[in-house]
């Protein structure tokens, strides 16, 4: 009798085993980014296990990564309350919380909440994560006596500059944002938090990262004060004009430069690099492999580019474009007029 039922215990072991459970099947769909799939299935599941943890948690990571940050909140908030050993899903669910918070403009319990992950120190990515967010999100010990200004657009966040200064600098981005922003008509899903430093070095040492760069996930920008007016503020806005497939560094960057609001003379620092390397432009070559070319070169390039696509085949078609930045869709988009467009521009520089 007994070895029968050990081999009973075995047998549906083996069967266990040999089988995933939903939770397992979710969390596979989760990483394959299904998000939309993972939230109706694991609503269905709730409705019978409303105290779970994992599907709790999954929906609530799910309706972040979509950007609905107000309904992912009472999943998450549920996960933290009934995860009672203190688990790795606890610590993920305080993590998103504070992006969550913070994309609501709750800076307050945002940055609690990513605090409170730090401290549980449960997993060592969520950690690094909360951590990271605390630095990126401003939260950290380091910004204690930097200055915060708010506009209608802006939350600006100054390392070290006087009251005038200010007061110039914040009506230029405001200025900017406005003329920005009458072209791609984004509706942004939070003012921009814009991180104003007076020392590159101090960025490295604390963000380990160069100066300027734009979270536009998050509606953030970190710049040095001497930076152009335009550019990162344009990678937010231009982020919130359309649904994006793909983003390539042509037109992604070309789109910054374009709208970076200066009067650099780019097709003479063009000129001077062709000149200066004796070779040639491919806009082509330069659209499939950016990363195999200088920015002192592909930056006006690109700005050059972007300007002569929306000047040659206006807003509406480049917005079009815009979510689908391969050369492919434009041929789709601008039709056969691209590539004499490509020659054409190429020609004035390599002759």
């Amino acid at each position: 009798m007994k070895k029968i039922f050990t081999s009973i215990l075995i047998l549906a072991s083996l069967i266990s085993f040999g089988q995933n459970s939903p939770i397992d099947d979710l969390w596979k769909l989760y990483n394959s980014r299904d998000f939309k799939s993972v939230i109706d299935k694991a609503k269905t599941l709730l409705v019978n296990e409303p105290d779970n943890i994992d599907l709790n948690l999954m929906v609530g990571r799910s309706y972040t990564d979509s950007g609905d940050f107000k309904n992912a909140l009472p999943y998450l908030e549920s996960t933290v309350t009934k995860d009672n050993n203190n688990s790795w899903r606890k610590a993920w669910a305080l993590s998103y919380l504070g992006t969550c918070y913070f994309m609501m403009q709750d800076y307050k319990n945002s940055e609690l909440s990513l605090n409170e992950c730090i401290k549980l120190n449960t997993t060592q990515n969520a950690t690094n994560d909360s951590y990271g967010q605390t630095l990126l999100f401003g939260f950290n010990e380091c910004y204690k006596t930097w200055k915060t200004f708010e506009t209608d657009n802006f939350r600006f966040h100054f390392q070290n500059m006087k009251a005038p200064k200010i007061e110039n600098y914040v009506l230029k981005r405001e200025v900017a944002f406005k003329n920005i922003n009458a072209f791609f008509k984004s509706t942004l899903p939070k003012k921009i938090d814009f991180f104003v430093w007076e020392s590159s070095e101090d960025a490295m040492k604390i963000l380990k990262a160069n100066l300027g760069f734009a979270k536009p996930d998050f509606c953030i920008v970190h710049s040095h004060y001497q930076e152009t007016i335009g550019h990162e503020m344009t990678h937010v806005i231009s982020n919130y004009s359309t649904k994006f497939l793909s983003k390539t560094g042509l037109i992604n960057e070309g789109t910054a430069v374009c709208f970076d609001q200066t009067n650099q003379n780019k097709e003479q620092i063009v000129k001077d690099w062709i000149k200066a390397n004796n070779k040639k432009i491919s806009i082509g070559e330069i659209w499939v492999n950016w990363k195999n070319y200088p920015e002192e070169l592909t930056y006006p390039l690109s700005g050059i580019f972007v300007k002569e696509l929306i000047d040659n085949f206006g807003q509406e078609k480049f917005i079009e474009f815009f979510g689908n930045q391969t050369y492919e869709n434009a041929k789709l988009v601008f039709g056969n007029r691209l590539d004499k467009l490509i020659k054409d521009l190429e020609n004035k520089f390599n002759t």
